[in-house]
């Protein structure tokens, strides 16, 4: 077997090369998805006022979170930095065109992870729906985005429990 030549990539890609050439022909870099648009909702810097409804006592603290589009604005990164008990909590959010919904990867300094997924808003909410495997389990979750004006925004997050939503935290994000 010979070694073929690398195309530069100075070189004119073509569209498309007939099937019995053999060569192999990368697709272009489609258009960033316009379902992306309904994040921008996400992006800057907030303070987070939160309440954590899932311990025996309820409580209350301050966060804050960045959100910033990479991959050219395919995805989009937000990240919470939770003081108390001391989390940093990170989303990956996009639209795939082949499921057609918006797709959702957390992770956290903790080694808490999951996966979520979205159709995008729905009667004033934009919900993501998944798991995670936290604290030794997996569990089912449901994040309920909703704008009260354009520098602040609530997230609802509830924890599945059989067929119910039980309500786990409520964060108030404010723009900075």
């Amino acid at each position: 077997m010979s070694a073929q030549p690398i195309q530069s990539s100075d070189d004119a890609l073509r569209d498309s090369v007939p099937a019995e050439s053999g060569e192999v022909v990368f697709p272009g870099r489609p258009d960033v998805a316009v379902e992306m648009r309904q994040l921008d909702f996400l992006l800057g810097d907030f303070r987070i006022e939160y309440t954590n409804l899932t311990t025996e006592t309820v409580t209350t603290g301050e966060a804050t979170c960045s959100t910033r589009p990479l991959a050219d604005g395919r995805f989009y990164e937000l990240t919470q930095r939770v003081p108390v008990p001391g989390l940093v909590a990170t989303w990956l959010i996009g639209w795939s065109d082949v499921d057609n919904c918006f797709v959702s990867f957390y992770y956290d300094d903790w080694g808490h992870h999951g996966r979520f997924t979205g159709p995008g808003w729905v009667d004033g909410h934009f919900k993501l729906t998944g798991d995670s495997a936290v604290f030794g389990a997996r569990h089912g979750f449901v994040e309920d985005f909703e704008i009260v004006d354009s520098d602040h925004l609530v997230k609802h997050g509830f924890v599945v429990v059989g067929d119910d939503l039980v309500p786990g935290d409520i964060l108030h994000f404010h723009r900075i």
